[in-house]
């Protein structure tokens, strides 16, 4: 399959790329000027810039089967929402109004559980999903709406993300500073994200517009999972429960998986073994893909 990836260089489009090439598809990762692309470049990725007019070329020329929409911008800066409807709304949409002018058929979107409109993130992603769910019925395309769970582990993950950097506090055995940790979340790995991502395009399930859910089926309290954690690394690490005050309105979450028997997909991890193989492996995992791009570069 010939795919064209929108946000590859993030942590969840990197994850991606990297599973879809080793596959064995041709994958277009599309960047920005600016961006980093030594990961991607250690793969053998083939890279485009995100200029409309090279997009155009791109689409125009060649055979694309699938667009993947991996981009997200979570927060607002000093230009108070731009960045975020540049980001979620208005530069994807500009690449499906020319994915549809050149005919591709296929459409995924790495959408949010969250509900749509607990904040201006989970809003922007649940109208650019508005704008896929019109353009099957007016345009005839496939357009799947990821309503993505909270996810960890692969790689590149960032130090700054909830789980990551209370683990690393916990292998210090730095005190952790948290909310008072009742509200429960859908953790799943990013492996099964992107094992899920390849069964949706290797199958014919995806038919008109679907909102899909991503999770791991089990729901467990942001407390449970801390000490979960804490007991796997082995930490004397303090967890300050409460010290955080909770967001208003934080909302339970928890995916419906019963429609992965249609594509035939089956969790690798579960609860347990996806946070203990992620507190033992992941460093060693990362390591070993750091050596691999040090090699890319000539061991420089």
């Amino acid at each position: 399959m010939k795919i064209l990836l929108l946000g590859s260089t993030g942590y969840l489009g990197g994850n991606i790329a990297y599973k879809l090439i080793e596959e064995g598809h041709d994958v277009i990762c599309v960047v920005r000027r600016t961006s980093d692309t030594s990961r991607l470049d250690a793969i053998g990725a083939y890279l485009v810039s995100n200029e409309p007019g090279e997009l155009e070329l791109i689409l125009k020329h060649n055979h694309i089967d699938w667009v993947i929409n991996g981009v997200a911008t979570y927060k607002t800066n000093d230009t108070l929402y731009g960045d975020m409807l540049d980001s979620n709304i208005i530069f994807p949409l500009g690449i499906l109004n020319l994915a549809v002018k050149y005919h591709v058929k296929n459409y995924i979107t790495i959408g949010t559980s969250l509900p749509d409109e607990f904040n201006l993130y989970s809003f922007t992603k649940c109208k650019f999903a508005d704008f896929g769910r019109y353009l099957t019925k007016q345009d005839n395309i496939n357009f799947a709406d990821l309503k993505l769970e909270m996810f960890y582990g692969g790689l590149f993950e960032p130090e700054n993300r909830l789980l990551s950097s209370c683990k690393e506090k916990m292998l210090r055995n730095e005190d952790v500073d948290l909310t008072e940790g009742h509200q429960k979340r859908d953790l799943i790995r990013v492996e099964d994200v992107v094992g899920i991502i390849s069964k949706i395009i290797e199958t014919d399930y995806l038919n008109g517009y679907k909102k899909l859910p991503i999770g791991s089926g089990e729901q467990h309290s942001i407390r449970e999972i801390m000490q979960d954690i804490r007991r796997t690394t082995g930490s004397s690490s303090r967890l300050n429960f409460g010290a955080v005050p909770s967001r208003i309105g934080e909302p339970e979450t928890i995916a419906d998986t019963t429609w992965y028997k249609d594509i035939d997909y089956k969790l690798k991890y579960n609860f347990i073994q996806g946070l203990e193989d992620w507190c033992m492996n992941s460093t060693q995992e990362s390591a070993e893909f750091n050596l691999k791009l040090k090699n890319s570069r000539g061991g420089v």
